[in-house]
């Protein structure tokens, strides 16, 4: 099965526009896609109200209308939620909606200034990621959703002049998270979106993907992140690789907020 569980449409404020929902399963049918996850953005903050989704109603109801036409590919009806724990209305709205899938992101620090336009140069990064990392755990004790993001999101963007982000002295906290991942059943996301950074591939970083699997992880996602026509599919082949090399056979695909295994395959 090839999968591409983490896409967006014009409904997200960060993606091409005009991307519909119907332009979005017609390039995932002609790119070979099995089954895709429609997961167009709604952040949620702790000074203002939600943002980074045009419309988030008319994108589930387009979703849903795609999902029950689709001939030829599974569609599935998801939202990523930016900063679950940062406000109660983020849990209304998940309670509210009939969805298959949840996928928990953190973007944005305490401050609400998204990871990517922090002054990287300017700041202490190792009390960034320390944060960062205490944001992560204090998502997951929280809940509400089913797939964790995108873990290596910091390192995506912290690169300037000699340094290099890494989360190799880190890896006690990635362990961290890695235990509430696997104890809370969600799934760890394997995101491609690094390969059109400076990282040049997909994460999160193979040793973490081999730590998670050591450590009894069972439990993973597979996700472009595209949010244009031509990124669909990018890179989950190289995410199935990774995954076929720690270990593990099945991708978890949540139909109804329910898990259900499928083969994993290059």
């Amino acid at each position: 099965m090839q999968v591409d569980l983490h896409m967006h449409t014009g409904y997200s404020a960060d993606a091409a526009y005009p991307q519909t929902v119907e332009d979005k399963v017609r390039a995932c049918r002609a790119a070979g896609l099995d089954i895709i996850g429609i997961t167009d953005h709604l952040d949620f903050y702790r000074t203002r109200g939600p943002a980074e989704n045009r419309d988030a109603e008319a994108c589930l109801r387009d979703a849903r209308a795609a999902k029950d036409a689709a001939e030829g590919i599974e569609v599935l009806v998801g939202i990523e939620i930016g900063q679950i724990h940062a406000d109660p209305a983020a849990d209304d709205f998940v309670r509210g909606h009939e969805l298959d899938m949840v996928i928990g992101s953190l973007h944005a620090m305490p401050n609400d200034l998204d990871i990517y336009f922090h002054d990287y140069e300017h700041l202490d990064c190792d009390a960034f990621l320390q944060e960062y990392f205490d944001q992560v755990l204090q998502m997951e004790a929280h809940g509400g959703f089913d797939v964790l993001a995108h873990i290596d999101y910091p390192l995506r963007v912290m690169k300037h002049g000699d340094y290099v982000p890494s989360f190799d002295q880190y890896m006690d906290r990635v362990e961290q998270v890695l235990r509430a991942c696997i104890d809370h059943g969600y799934a760890l996301e394997l995101n491609a979106a690094g390969l059109a950074g400076w990282q040049k591939r997909v994460g999160p970083p193979q040793n973490i993907l081999y730590e998670y699997r050591r450590m009894g992880g069972e439990r993973i996602s597979i996700g472009s992140d595209s949010h244009t026509l031509d990124t669909v599919g990018r890179g989950v082949r190289d995410c199935a690789a990774n995954a076929l090399d720690a270990g593990f056979t099945t991708v978890t695909v949540f139909r109804g907020r329910r898990p259900e295994q499928v083969p994993l395959t290059k």
